[in-house]
Formats: structure tokens, sequence, C-alpha cells
């Protein structure tokens, strides 16, 4: 009997890596995670799966030094693992074109046996930026799902509403996770200022973050949270526990994807995951990740057409959008994304699968088997 097989997920990006990590224990691997184990080199995994390069030089602009030990790095462990990496980004945020990290990108783009991206446009772009790597093996999974964030038990719309001192009707639009620029914020507070909708609500669950001299942010924060105040926002700024998640979800009408550059998102598919309709911006994946039912997409250039969103919205069969939302979520499974990647490989190299999944009936083209 052979030994389970080994992957070492390179990141430590919790609220995303647990999906990979979870699936790879699901489909019989023993997982690792973390940057640092990629560094040390002393453990021995069969197949390392990466994320985002930036991780290793600490979300930094890598200096040629820190490149050069990182491609000796990709250089040994290329000789006794396999070499997968999901695409999250064309460039790490904020640094569009950078040389330094267009160079790192690129190495690890070259050592990949395997580039899978999330969604066609995502395979486009990055054969676009990095023509080197256009030949290589590149696989196309639209979309993932957050299932693992969905509650045990019922759950109750109109309690989570209350909760949040939301009024029965109200439409409530809400805003996740992040906003990583000042005109990110600009366009949520003019496009809600122009949407005509009556019994409008703005909840913000997501928290301004951007680098810049100290006095600007803080000029820029307190502006952006008097807004607030005078506009009844309803602000939630503390941690919220994975299984709390779904609450603040269940709480709104529809979701605002607030991006203007980012070439894809968590945001849509945790909210497709827990039914909700999405106003998203019309560029990068984000308009594959929202085809096939009626959600909105909008120009991230302009407020107007972000306002023009908020009104749309606020006259369509949310639910009934949102119903199918869940269902194409339900079919973005991480194992199924896995297993195509270790298909795609086998096409570039034998490899192993654990021998216990062998006995399951997994379709030959998705084991890999020894060397």
């Amino acid at each position: 009997m052979r030994p389970t097989q080994q992957v070492l997920i390179h990141s430590d990006t919790r609220e995303f890596v647990v999906n990979f990590a979870e699936a790879y224990a699901r489909l019989g691997y023993e997982v690792t995670v973390g940057c640092y184990n990629f560094e040390l080199e002393t453990s021995q995994p069969d197949l390392i799966h990466f994320l985002w390069p930036e991780e290793l030089t600490g979300w930094q602009v890598p200096t040629p030094e820190q490149t050069d030990a990182i491609i000796s790095r990709l250089n040994r462990w290329s000789r006794h693992c396999h070499l997968i990496i999901s695409v999250n980004n064309l460039y790490p945020h904020r640094h569009d074109k950078d040389p330094a990290y267009h160079r790192l990108y690129e190495a690890f783009y070259q050592h990949a046996e395997v580039i899978h991206h999330f969604g066609q446009t995502s395979k486009e772009l990055v054969c676009r930026e990095y023509p080197s790597i256009a030949g290589r093996n590149h696989i196309v999974r639209l979309g993932f799902n957050y299932d693992r964030l969905l509650p045990k038990e019922g759950r109750d719309r109109s309690a989570s509403r209350r909760s949040l001192g939301i009024g029965p009707d109200e439409i409530v639009y809400l805003v996740f996770g992040s906003l990583r620029a000042w005109e990110e914020v600009e366009l949520v507070r003019r496009a809600f200022n122009r949407a005509r909708v009556p019994r409008k609500r703005l909840f913000m669950a997501a928290r301004y973050n951007e680098p810049g001299p100290v006095w600007r942010q803080r000029w820029r924060r307190w502006r952006w949270h008097s807004w607030q105040r005078m506009n009844n926002v309803v602000r939630m700024t503390e941690y919220v526990p994975d299984a709390e998640v779904h609450k603040l979800f269940d709480a709104a009408d529809a979701v605002v994807v607030v991006r203007q550059n980012s070439m894809s998102s968590g945001v849509p598919s945790l909210a497709m995951t827990f039914g909700r309709l999405v106003i998203g911006p019309n560029f990068g994946v984000i308009p594959e990740y929202l085809a096939g039912a009626d959600n909105i997409l909008y120009d991230p250039t302009s407020s107007q057409s972000l306002a023009d969103a908020f009104e749309r919205a606020a006259n369509t069969n949310r639910e009934a959008v949102g119903g199918k939302n869940r269902l194409i979520a339900a079919g973005w499974g991480w194992e199924e994304i896995i297993r195509l990647c270790l298909s795609a490989a086998e096409r570039s190299r034998e490899a192993l699968v654990p021998h216990d999944h062998a006995q399951k009936g997994l379709h030959p083209a998705e084991h890999w088997q020894s060397a």
C-alpha cells in the first residue's frame, strides 16, 4: 500500500486557503499550509499549490535578490514535487505593471505544471500580460463557493435584520470586505447619494484600507465615517466569526462588489453562496461569475452607473435572482477544481493519487500515478 500523498498549500491567508485545504483532505490528501514551509524546504510534499506569489515577499514589492532566492527554491522544489498555481490577480493590488512583480509572477508561471484560472477572462489577461507562458498548461474552472460557511441549522432573515436595526421595508445594500482606494469610497458614496430608491439603506461590513501618509488617511477616514453617520449607514466593524457571516448576507437585499481594477473578487461567490442578488463591476472575471442569473453589472468608473444599478436592484425580483445564484454556486465545488488540476498535471508528468481513493472509482484521468 502506498503512503498517503502530501500537499503543501503555500499561503497563510486562512479565509481562502481553508477551502482548498478541506477539499484536498476530503480527497484523501495529507495537507499542510503556510509560506514558511516553502521557505524552509524541510518537508517532503508531493505537490505544492500556490495562490499568491507576493506572500513570499511579505506583500511588498520584491527586491531582485528576493526574486532570485525564490526562483532558486522553485527550481529545487520542481525536481521532486509537482507545482500548481491558482491565479487570483494579474498583479498585486495597487501594483499594476510593476516590473519587479512581473518577474516574480512570471517565474511562478514558468515553473508550474498547471496554471489554474477561475474564469476564461483570467486566462486571456494573464496570457496577454505574460506572453512567455501563454503556451503553458492552462486550465479554467469557473468560480468557487463558500459552502463551508452555510449554517447547518435554518436561517432567519427577519431576525438578522432586527439584530442590526434594519426595518422590514428598507432596501439594504451590503458592501463586504474592503475598500482599497479612496476612489472606491467615493464611488459608493456618490452612487448611494444619487440612487432614487425609497427607504434605501447602506450596510458597510467593509473597511477602507489604503496606504499613504498618516494625516491623509486620518482625514479621509474622518470624512468617510462622518458621511456614514449622516446617512444612517449600518456599520459592522468588529470581527465576525465564520458561523455568523451568513447573517450579514441574510440581512441584505443586494450585495455590492466595489472593485475598480481587480481581476477577480471573492465577494460575488460569497454572495451567491448565500443566495443574494449581486451588483458587480463589468470588469475582469466578475461578469463570468454573475452570468446565468439576472445579476446587475455596472461601469466601475461611473458613480451614475452604480446608482442606476442600485435602482434596478430595488425593482428586481431579488429573491428569484438569489435562488438562481445559490444553484449556480452549488455547482462550484472545490473538489472539482482540484480534480481538474490533478488531471491537467497528469498531462505534463506522471503522478500519484492516494491509494484509498484509487479504490473509490475516481475516473482514471483524475488519478496521479507513480512517476
